[in-house]
């Protein structure tokens, strides 16, 4: 027998083939071809190789993979994970490859909970940089991927748990290009891009925070890629009372920072509601539910700021939806000197409206503007355009009502930076037009008045009034009268004495076609909800509730909008 060969023996023992062997032994020769196996761990150190074409397996392998080469293979396919989540020391796995991933998490069981990568993170140490899972794509070109999970039940691709550090960390180092952190996308026709849940029920808990620090990156970009369904880019949900679903903080001190950004790329009549900006619904029946709410703390800040720039189609900047009744589509809310909703269009063309309310209910307003103080000066709306302007600060395209008197306000001429100069309308029961002016007549007494030539277009019902000026003040009285009444836009005016001056009035009923066809009233009946009620209930000895604009919801807003919550 050769001394290299492997000694073995059949030993047949009641009816039982066992097959007994030898220790392997090393070869005596040299070079040596095998490698002798040792009953302890880890043994004696022994030089040599292994090359085998067949299939090599062990309960573990240990040893540095620094010098691995012609990887052709996912390293770690088919390894029980058990041994790895039990071991104290790291895991390390490094390699090249062009094809196949060098770690791959795949899941395809049906059960719940089940995870393709979970990366853990325990470490407590304040300031350090810990990751349960770290992708990092350094590649310039394509659809490359630092981490990739896929799962095909009802778990995650890729989980990552943390206590105090990240438990999935995004990263981009590229300083330029639309880079993205962390990117979502979903193709289901009820999927989620990114779907970030707070379940912490104290606390300011975040559904969801992601930064970019490129010129050009994302925080957070999600894109819903189906073109049905209830589909959501990016969708973020709090159980905290103090918590966010979604939370976007910029802290650059200049230029149009933002703390998020939304916008629309749909055109097209097709598009439902048209291409909306910002959507904000509120489904609560009660309390205080808003489609949309701002605040802005900052003195020259904005609560809510919507830009449309698309100059065709029915955009919206923002749009806010409430079907509560007690709710609001869109809430703005600024305690300093900000503004709680603001609204702007520029450029283009068509009519831009910076700011636009519709109310279709028989007792809604399309804007309300309130001014509760009852110190200083407020406005309930307030419009302004420049004296050089052409436009109007306030203009109704129909009736305008007050239940007050009527003034224009000036700077009091004598003291213009303490004191106003007021004046106020007049009223009457029917719409009137009046026109006055001063005419001299000739050596015979007469003397004709010309009126504008649209005069007879607009005006019936016609009443005059003449008044003699003399100021010599001469012992004769004079008399003035109408000789010939208004025809073709002008009459005539006769006195018993020549060249005497007279000033004169005519009143007259409007008549233009809006008038023919609203007929006004000067007694109309209340209506729906504004029946049983009045403008001013203090000025009849009864309570706020009833008047026509109480709204108990109001009542309790009001010191929060002076800032007291």
């Amino acid at each position: 027998m050769n001394r290299n060969s492997i000694l073995s023996f059949v030993i047949v023992a009641a009816g039982t083939a066992a097959l007994l062997a030898t220790t392997a032994q090393s070869q005596l020769g040299s070079p040596k071809s095998y490698v002798s196996l040792q009953p302890t761990t880890p043994g004696t150190s022994q030089s040599g190789h292994s090359n085998v074409s067949g299939t090599s397996r062990a309960a573990q392998f240990a040893g540095g993979g620094a010098a691995l080469t012609n990887v052709n293979a996912n390293l770690l396919d088919g390894l029980d994970s058990s041994a790895f989540m039990s071991s104290s020391s790291p895991l390390i796995v490094s390699g090249t490859q062009n094809s196949l991933p060098i770690i791959r998490g795949s899941n395809t069981s049906t059960a719940a909970n089940s995870i393709g990568i979970l990366g853990e993170i325990t470490s407590t140490s304040p300031g350090s940089f810990s990751a349960g899972v770290s992708g990092v794509n350094l590649g310039t070109g394509g659809f490359g991927i630092g981490v990739w999970g896929s799962q095909n039940g009802g778990g995650w691709g890729i989980t990552g748990v943390s206590v105090s550090g990240r438990g999935v960390y995004g990263s981009v180092t590229g300083g330029s290009g639309t880079s993205s952190g962390v990117y979502g996308e979903s193709a289901s026709t009820s999927g989620l891009g990114v779907f970030g849940t707070a379940n912490a029920t104290t606390g300011a808990t975040y559904g969801g925070s992601f930064h970019s620090f490129s010129p050009s990156g994302t925080g957070v970009l999600g894109w819903a890629r189906a073109t049905n369904g209830t589909t959501s880019g990016v969708d973020g949900q709090s159980d905290s009372p103090a918590g966010r679903g979604i939370y976007g903080h910029n802290s650059a001190a200049s230029g149009p920072a933002y703390g998020g950004y939304f916008e629309s790329a749909a055109t097209g009549a097709s598009v439902p509601l048209g291409a909306t900006a910002v959507f904000g619904i509120s489904t609560s029946t009660s309390g205080f539910g808003y489609g949309v709410r701002g605040r802005s703390m900052s003195e020259n800040g904005t609560g809510v700021f919507g830009e449309a720039y698309h100059a065709t189609g029915s955009t919206s900047g923002v749009y806010g939806l409430a079907f509560s009744e007690l709710g609001n589509g869109v809430y703005g809310y600024a305690s300093g000197g900000g503004t709680g909703v603001s609204g702007i269009t520029q450029g283009g063309s068509g009519i831009g409206r910076g700011v636009w309310g519709t109310a279709f209910n028989s007792g809604g307003r399309g804007v309300q503007g309130d001014s509760p103080s009852t110190t200083g000066v407020g406005y309930g709306v307030f419009g302004s355009a420049p004296i050089i302007a052409s436009g109007y600060a306030v203009f109704a395209s129909g009736d305008m009502g007050a239940s007050g008197v009527k003034p224009f306000r000036i700077d009091h001429p004598f003291d213009p930076e303490n004191k106003y100069l007021l004046h106020y309308a007049s009223e009457s029961p029917m719409p009137q037009n009046f026109y006055v002016g001063n005419v001299v007549t000739d050596s015979k007494g007469y003397a004709w008045v010309e009126l504008p030539d649209y005069f007879d277009e607009i005006n019936i019902n016609f009443k005059y009034q003449l008044t003699v000026v003399d100021d010599a003040d001469s012992d004769r009285f004079v008399m003035a009268k109408i000789c010939k009444e208004i025809r073709g836009n002008r009459f005539q005016v006769r006195t018993n004495a020549p060249n005497v001056k007279v000033s004169w009035r005519v009143d007259a009923d409007r008549n233009d076609l809006y008038v023919k066809r609203k007929q006004p009233k000067d007694v109309v009946e209340k209506i729906g909800t504004e029946r049983g009620t009045y403008q001013h209930p203090e000025l009849y000895g009864m309570p706020p509730e009833r008047g026509m604009d109480y709204e108990p919801v109001q009542e309790t807003r009001r010191p929060f909008m002076r800032g007291k919550k």
